[in-house]
Order: C-alpha cells, then sequence, then structure tokens
C-alpha cells in the first residue's frame, strides 16, 4: 500500500520518486498513529457514556476525529506548507523510522498470540511515535526556516556589500578625477600668480601691462570657475553621506545635498552618534525631519548669497545630550530677527522670498521636546563659518545667542524687556 501510494504520488505531483515515496511513509504513520489515538479515545468514550463496545461506531468516530484532524493540523500556519524540509536528502530518516515503528504496532496489536498487556504496550509505543512525528515535523520546520533565513541575510549582506563595492568604486574614480584636478591646480594657480605679481611689480604701468593683468586675472577665474563646477559636478554625482541610523532623516540628508550642489554649495555631514535612539525615544522621526529640513535649508539660503558657499552639519553627543548642529559661512542674522525667533514669523530673507514660518515650527517643536536653541555667530572671515545654529535635546527649552555683537543685542533685548514689561526670552 505504501509503496503504492508513493508511486502515484510521485507520478501525479511530478515529483522524485524517493521523495515521494518519503512523504507517503511518513503521512502514513501519521495517520495511521493518530488512528491508534482516537481509536482509544473512541473506546474511552462508548465504555464510559454508552457502555459499549461496538467496534463499527469506534471506528466510524475514530475516522471522524481524523478527518477533523487533517483539516486543523493544516490550518496552523506553521504546518499550512507541509513538510518542504524533506527535498534535503535523508531529512526524512527519523520521519520514516518512526512511522516504521508505528506500522510494526499496529501489526503486532492485532496478533492473536500476544497477551492484553502486550498489545497495550505496542499501543502506547505506537501513540508516542505518533505524537513524536507531530513533535519532529515541527522541529524540522523551524530549523528549515532558520536556515532560510540565515541565507536571507547572508544574501542581503552580499547586496549590501556589493553596493558598498559599487560606492567604492565611484569614490575611486572620483578620487581620480579630484587628484588630477588639484595636480593641475597646483602647478597652474601659482604660476598665474607669480604673472600677477611680476605684473604689478613693474615699475611702468601702461595699457598694455593693464591688458595683460586683466587677461592673467580671466585666467584664474576661468580655471576657478572650472574647478568649483567639477568640485560640485562630484558632489552631485559620487558624494556619500553617513548614515545617521535613520532611513527618513538620511533621505532628507540626501535631498538637501542636492539642494545644496544646486546653489553651488559645498556640502557635508558629520555622524559621530546614531540617531535611531533620539528618534525612538526622545522626538518622532517626523518631528526631527521638520528640524533638519527647516533649519538646514535656511543654512543653504542664506550661504547661497556668500561669495564662499560652505554648510556642515554635524549630528552628535555634546555635554551627554543628544546634538544637531549646522555650520554655514552665509550672512549674519539680523538683529530683530535674532531678537523674534519663535515670537512671530521672522526671516532675514524677508524681501527674498522668506516666510519665517520655518523657525515658528522649530520653536514648536523645541516646546515639544523641551530642546534648546543655541545659535553662535564668528566674527565674518573670507574663508570662515559665520554662524552655528545648534538644537540640544537638554529638557530645558532654552534659547540662547552667542555672538560678537553682543552690545547690539543687549540694547534690543532691553529696548524690547521696556515694551513687553515681561520676563527674559533670550540669553546672551
Amino acid at each position: 500500500m505504501v509503496l503504492a501510494i508513493g508511486t502515484f504520488a510521485g507520478i501525479m505531483t511530478d515529483t522524485r520518486f524517493d521523495l515521494a515515496l518519503t512523504a507517503s511513509i511518513i503521512s502514513i504513520g501519521i495517520s495511521y498513529g493518530f488512528s491508534l489515538v482516537f481509536a482509544l479515545i473512541s473506546a474511552f468514550i462508548l465504555r464510559a457514556f454508552f457502555e459499549s463496545t461496538n467496534i463499527t461506531v469506534m471506528i466510524v468516530m475514530s475516522f471522524a476525529m481524523q478527518i477533523v484532524l487533517i483539516f486543523l493540523l493544516f490550518r496552523i500556519e506553521r504546518f499550512e506548507k507541509g513538510m518542504l524540509f524533506l527535498q534535503k536528502s535523508s531529512a526524512g530518516i527519523i520521519g520514516c523510522i518512526a512511522s516504521g515503528t508505528i506500522f510494526v504496532a499496529i501489526i503486532l496489536i492485532g496478533n492473536i498470540y500476544f497477551d492484553e498487556r502486550l498489545r497495550w504496550q505496542f499501543l502506547v509505543v505506537g501513540i508516542l511515535c505518533a505524537v513524536g512525528l507531530i513533535l519532529w515535523w515541527r522541529k524540522r520546520l523551524t530549523k528549515l526556516y532558520q536556515e532560510w533565513m540565515r541565507d536571507r541575510k547572508r544574501q542581503e549582506c552580499e547586496a549590501i556589500i556589493a553596493e558598498r563595492d559599487e560606492q567604492i568604486q565611484a569614490l575611486q574614480k572620483s578620487n581620480e578625477a579630484m587628484a588630477s584636478l588639484i595636480h593641475r591646480d597646483n602647478k597652474m594657480l601659482p604660476a598665474m600668480y607669480q604673472t600677477m605679481k611680476a605684473l604689478y611689480n613693474e615699475e611702468s604701468y601702461d595699457i598694455e601691462i593693464s591688458i595683460r593683468s586683466k587677461r592673467a586675472m580671466d585666467r584664474i577665474e576661468e580655471y576657478m570657475e572650472e574647478r568649483t563646477g567639477i568640485i560640485m559636478r562630484n558632489q552631485r554625482k559620487n558624494k556619500i553621506l553617513p548614515s545617521t541610523g535613520d532611513d527618513a532623516v538620511d533621505g532628507i540628508m540626501r535631498y538637501m545635498l542636492l539642494k545644496a550642489t544646486g546653489s553651488e554649495i559645498s556640502f557635508d555631514l558629520t555622524v559621530i552618534e546614531d540617531m535611531s535612539d533620539l528618534t525612538e525615544t526622545i522626538v518622532p522621526t517626523t518631528k526631527f525631519e521638520t528640524l533638519c529640513a527647516d533649519l538646514i535649508e535656511n543654512a543653504i539660503i542664506s550661504a547661497s548669497h556668500s561669495a564662499y558657499k560652505k554648510v556642515f552639519i554635524t549630528l552628535g553627543i555634546d555635554e551627554g545630550f543628544f546634538e544637531l548642529n549646522i555650520q554655514d559661512s552665509g550672512i549674519p542674522f539680523e538683529i530683530d530677527t535674532l531678537m523674534s525667533l519663535g515670537i512671530i514669523k521672522a526671516s532675514t530673507y524677508l524681501d527674498k522670498g522668506g516666510s519665517g514660518i520655518g523657525y515658528m515650527s522649530v520653536f514648536e517643536i523645541l516646546r515639544e521636546c523641551n530642546a534648546s536653541l543655541i545659535i553662535t555667530e564668528c566674527e565674518p572671515s573670507q574663508y570662515g563659518f559665520t554662524k552655528s545654529v545648534k538644537v540640544r535635546f537638554d529638557n530645558r527649552n532654552e534659547y540662547f545667542v552667542h555672538t560678537f555683537r553682543s552690545k547690539q543685542l543687549i540694547a534690543a533685548q532691553s529696548k524690547l524687556d521696556e515694551q513687553a514689561k515681561g520676563p527674559t526670552i533670550l540669553s546672551i
């Protein structure tokens, strides 16, 4: 019977004969094993409630219970796809041994030459093997699932490694291009400088020298514009920002990189501390995205109005608190803007399309998170940052300004306090 069922199943499902036969042996073993269980249960029910031992009724009850078992068994998510682990060779050996034991037990139970006690022993062995088959099935499925997860993890790691390899190759090409550019500029720009120096050191300054000076300056400007263009194209195509630990925040940073590059602004990000803990425990990701987007966009707009254009973002921990620090080389805040941040719509760029809404949203989020805003202004320099806007999640909800224009701010603060006759809103 087992051989016939295995052959039929293999032909109908186009499955290897050994696999179909193994599956048939285990399936029939489970069926016969639980037929012993349900026969015992049926006999107990008939004896206890009806004082009957009718064999026909017992067989019908046992058969009905087996149908219910099969239906319920394959409704369980873990078992609904069958025994996929049997596709591996030797995976079904234990199941076949248990099923064979059940077959032998059933044959011996029907042997009339054995006494009742021995038959009961064979019955117990058959039932234990049936239960063992279900537990074995479950364990093998768990092991198969774990192997699938390991394979999936390995494939994901291989994909990440392949992506990193592509990024490394792109960076290598970028580095080669930048090295070539720097190598050329290291020779050409000093040569241009010496030419200009020689021209201006000449004692007689006439029209010819003016023309030669103008020509040299035009060449220098041409080199500098070409250099800037190459650097910006390289930033747009090849620059890879470090991960912040939050995919949504990473998306904001990449978008801001493209926006900065569109305005020919050098854009850099340093992640000293993973931000995933911050967005999971202190500030929701959507709120932190808004903070980053509004403040970085303000920095980009500010830097776009300067000759030296640079924005630098740092994510890390300072004094034990998470911190977002945005530095730019743009024009400084107006005094009135610093005094009005978070109170009314205030912007240094209202005449250039700014709405002042950004800082209203920023201060609303800062109040919700009890975070502090710290603005630091530096004295203007040709190639340096002019200010930094720092959000520190210190549970204080304060607003500080560190500036070389403290006298102007103190005067404006005093005037505001006299008009409002209220508490100080700004620490300078």
